[in-house]
């Protein structure tokens, strides 16, 4: 009757020796789902034991005298016998997990989805980039990584923090064997653990223990080719030997990107027509560096360092006509001839202390975190004026624009993690300082004479202390109902500082702001396929430090970008409500609301019949969007994978100062396509065709068109030589860009460019 009223239960039976094949007599056995501990035994005098659950995955480990002598992993729907199973050896790691049954693929948890790579056909002979585009919810565009209906996303690597982004990311994750990758967990909605720094999601790559007393090697080269070539190769060392574990990863990349934008303003009675050919300098030096010791059964301690060096000079020529409404005829065109020389260094430390309490999950672990940026940028630029004759109009307008920047972060933390046979705690806080100096001047060159100019030349000082704290509870309510809730407080204090040579334009701006960010969860599994939750979380955006220097940087005589250290944070609600069906297919109901979010807006300006375009970021806006998100992984064909997601959405901006435009609201949807094809029977040949569109949109102030790309490319591998090859062809038809359209005091502007995003990869 027990049984009929609370649901079916199956045992788990078997038994453990030692070496010399005798029974281990007091092991005691636990069961665990998702890290909670479920149920119990202990082996009799033979070393046999029996165990009983309800249906579901679930983990059973070993422990004798404190130490963990076997472990596995099973999806049990059915009585098991797991028949003798020999402990480990006296080995001071713990091995592999031994999987004695298919994992799913797609995992659902109360807080993130993971992707058990071992399944998808790209987890041999590529990457951790390439397998990204397998993830589901998981979007690879260009340069960009992101999680599908987010802004923005950060990587982990083992649940740290990646500071890199942009190139640097996809370059260091292409130093990652996609072998080594055990799973790779997309938590949309972060829980109280973490910053709640952004309207961002989470990366975790979690990768598998390095093999014992082992090490390895790993080269690549890649020859890439846009409208310039450029190369990037690469070295990579792994060590594992009795208590220390090493990694250690250096790329050198070198080449030229191209760039190009349109830009046209329709003034009353004159239009401005330019466009602008630039050339960047790829110019990098990276070294990352990962080392654990393993102080005893219980303790370990480790660092982790990427250190990136980078000269990403930028050459640059800009033409822009002036013409006469009323003719058309071309009255002026201004030529602008720019360089800008550029060196910077970027260097992130991690040091990691890891005490583990129990033998049942309980654990302290202490973070320190150093980081530094620097940045000296020298632009150079020389604006002619010439007739339609082409005579030049008066003299050369000749500057020159400096600027110094150095950003130093320390932080520490400190997490306990304290699973119970009744729910999962966690608590924890940290300590974060920042400080930001940038030094910019401006000088007059044109009459061959440096000239300084004294109200474009200061120095800011940015310094940022938070202080947070936090709590997190998970627990089981039932075999079917999970709910985790968390809080995190957190305190900020800000002070900039503005010194100018001109004494009037001196100013110190202190403000401070402290809140309280809960995150709650509640996932219901029917049964294992169908799994629903709903969650919530709130959020921050704080100001991003160069957007609170109140300097103007020039683009050219007529055009600068101006910062606003006057920028407060905005606060951002996430609701989400998410359908699982099987272990394929997902639907996401979402509801998000900002307030306070600032964005950058292009304001004419005329003063002494000198029109100039001023590029200026303010808390402009409170922003609405309510969406939804299918996403379907295809893998019921042996030789094809298809990771597919579209993201349809509505937003509405509405603006809380006075501003001269109006908001553009509307409906806009995005499609990804990810698929890979095996090509011969030994799964050696790949081929990959990847697919987005991008809808038409309405957004804030401006309207954009339609806009794809689609990318082919082919795999080999032998993996008995350990050689793998790629060709990669990317955005085929030069199709990935828009033209962006807006009205800003009763002046039309058009806005097109292009990153030079078709291209040609071997490698």
């Amino acid at each position: 009757c027990l049984t009929t009223v609370f649901g079916q239960e199956f045992s788990i039976t078997g038994k453990i020796i030692d070496e010399n094949k005798i029974g281990i007599e007091g092991t005691e056995i636990i069961l665990l789902s998702e890290g909670n501990i479920v149920n119990s035994a202990i082996t009799d005098v033979d070393g046999n034991f029996t165990i009983k659950n309800k249906p579901g995955l679930y983990s059973l480990r070993f422990y004798f005298v404190g130490t963990v002598i076997y472990q596995t992993d099973f999806s049990l729907d059915k009585n098991i016998d797991l028949g003798t199973l020999e402990s480990f050896d006296n080995s001071t790691q713990l091995r592999e997990v031994e999987v004695t049954s298919k994992k799913r693929i797609i995992e659902n948890k109360v807080d993130r989805t993971v992707f058990n790579v071992e399944s998808s056909i790209r987890s041999t002979g590529s990457d951790g980039f390439e397998l990204l585009k397998a993830t589901p919810g998981v979007f690879v565009s260009g340069s960009q990584i992101g999680i599908v209906g987010k802004s923005t996303v950060s990587v982990m690597i083992d649940d740290k923090i990646v500071n890199l982004s942009g190139n640097e990311l996809i370059n260091y994750l292409r130093g990652i064997s996609s072998e080594s990758i055990k799973n790779i967990e997309v938590i949309t909605t972060p829980p109280a653990k973490y910053d709640a720094e952004g309207n961002s999601g989470l990366i975790n790559i979690k990768l598998k223990k390095i093999q014992e007393d082992s090490w390895a090697v790993n080269l690549r080269n890649y020859y890439m080719q846009n409208s310039y070539p450029s190369y990037l190769g690469g070295v990579s060392f792994t060590f594992n030997k009795n208590k220390l574990s090493l990694f250690t990863d250096y790329i050198r990349q070198s080449g030229h990107d191209k760039y190009w934008e349109n830009l046209s303003n329709q003034f009353e009675t004159e239009s401005w027509d330019g466009s602008t050919k630039r050339k960047d300098t790829r110019d990098i030096n990276r070294l990352a560096f990962t080392l654990d010791y393993k102080i005893s059964e219980k303790a370990s301690i480790g660092t982790k360092y990427i250190g990136l060096l980078d000269n990403p000079d930028t050459a640059d020529r800009n033409i822009t006509a002036v013409s006469d409404n009323s003719t058309n005829a071309i009255t002026s065109t201004f030529f602008t001839k720019g360089f800008n020389k550029n060196e910077s260094s970027n260097h992130s430390l991690n040091v990691y202390y890891i005490q583990k309490l129990d033998t049942l999950g309980k654990q302290i672990s202490v973070d320190f975190d150093y980081f530094n940026y620097a940045e000296d940028q020298n632009r150079t630029f020389t604006t002619n004026e010439l007739s339609p004759e082409n005579t030049q109009i008066g003299s050369s307008f000749i500057a020159n624009n400096t600027s110094l920047q150095e950003i130093l972060n320390y932080s520490g933390k400190v997490d306990f993690d304290l699973p119970t046979k009744w729910a999962t705690y966690g608590f924890g806080g940290k300590v974060s300082f920042v400080e930001n100096k940038s030094n910019i001047a401006f000088f007059d060159l044109s009459s061959g004479v440096p000239v300084l100019d004294i109200n474009q030349t200061n120095n800011f000082d940015y310094s940022e202390n938070t202080q947070s704290a936090y709590v997190n509870f998970k627990k089981s309510l039932s075999e079917k109902w999970q709910t985790q809730v968390g809080f995190r407080y957190e305190n900020t204090i800000v002070e900039g500082t503005t010194t100018s040579l001109d004494v009037s334009q001196n100013q110190v701006n202190d403000f401070s702001y402290n809140k309280l960010f809960p995150s709650i969860y509640l996932t219901y599994t029917h049964n294992e396929n169908h799994n629903f939750s709903v969650n919530y979380s709130k959020r921050i955006g704080r100001p991003v430090f160069w957007h609170l220097n109140p300097f103007r940087v020039y683009v050219n005589s007529f055009t600068y970008a101006e910062g606003n250290p006057f920028l407060q944070p905005s606060f951002t609600d996430n609701y989400e409500i998410n359908y699982n069906f099987k272990e394929n297919l997902s639907f996401k109901i979402y509801y998000s609301n900002t307030i306070d979010g600032s964005m950058q807006l292009p304001v004419v300006e005329t003063n002494d019949d000198e029109t100039t375009l001023r590029y200026f970021r303010d808390n402009y806006v409170d922003r609405y969007q309510f969406g939804g998100t299918i996403t379907y992984y295809f893998d019921k064909i042996s030789w094809w994978e298809s990771s597919n997601t579209i993201n349809g959405y509505n937003n509405v901006t509405a603006f809380i100062k006075d501003v001269p435009t109006e908001a553009r609201n509307g409906f806009q949807y995005h499609f990804y396509n990810y698929n890979t094809f095996n090509l011969n029977k030994n799964k050696s040949l790949k081929a990959e065709l990847n697919y987005e569109f991008h809808s038409a949109r309405r957004d804030y102030y401006f309207s954009a068109t339609q806009y794809n790309k689609l990318d082919l490319g082919l795999r080999y591998s032998l993996k008995e030589k350990g050689l793998n090859f790629i060709l990669m062809a990317s955005d085929v038809f030069r199709s990935y860009q828009a033209d962006f359209t807006s009205v800003v005091n009763n002046v039309g502007q058009l806005n097109n460019s292009y990153y030079d995003d078709r291209k040609i990869l071997f490698g």
